[in-house]
């Protein structure tokens, strides 16, 4: 079972889940620390924390009431779609993120703001990603695209 910690203020919330680290603030603001990448995505800390092998369930139960308009589809489709092992390595694209990532948004933007909208905890959101966005869809996207080798 992982680690739990309160710390609480007037204004922030603060819960530590294994290597997870959440500050949620009164106005349905939600800080992640996972390992070495914080960001305010929650959409992209899904994204990230989908790649870490020990993330206990307590993290996935989590619940959260944000508003969709704070996300930024192209930060989780970045991760989704291989990372910084695909995009820094370029091992199996032939275009870096920045000159491509609007294809991306284009084609899937839509779908990670519904993703979202419709779900009520963290795990919701990964069971989503795994069913609309998994690697293969992205993968087909970017060979019709020709953005792979």
């Amino acid at each position: 079972m992982g680690k739990r910690r309160f710390a609480k203020q007037s204004n922030f919330k603060e819960e530590i889940l294994d290597a997870v680290r959440i500050i949620e603030k009164n106005n349905n603001r939600m800080f992640f620390e996972i390992e070495d990448i914080i960001t305010e995505d929650i959409a992209e800390a899904v994204a990230i924390m989908m790649r870490q092998k020990d993330i206990s369930q307590s993290v996935w139960n989590k619940e959260f009431n944000i508003d969709i308009e704070t996300i930024d589809p192209r930060k989780c489709l970045y991760w989704l779609s291989g990372g910084d092992k695909e995009w820094i390595t370029l091992n199996n694209y032939n275009t870096p993120w920045n000159k491509c990532d609007h294809h991306f948004a284009d084609e899937f933007e839509f779908v990670v703001r519904w993703i979202i909208k419709k779900s009520k905890t963290l795990g919701e959101i990964k069971e989503s990603f795994i069913e609309h966005l998994s690697l293969p869809v992205l993968y087909e996207f970017a060979i019709n695209k020709n953005l792979v080798k």
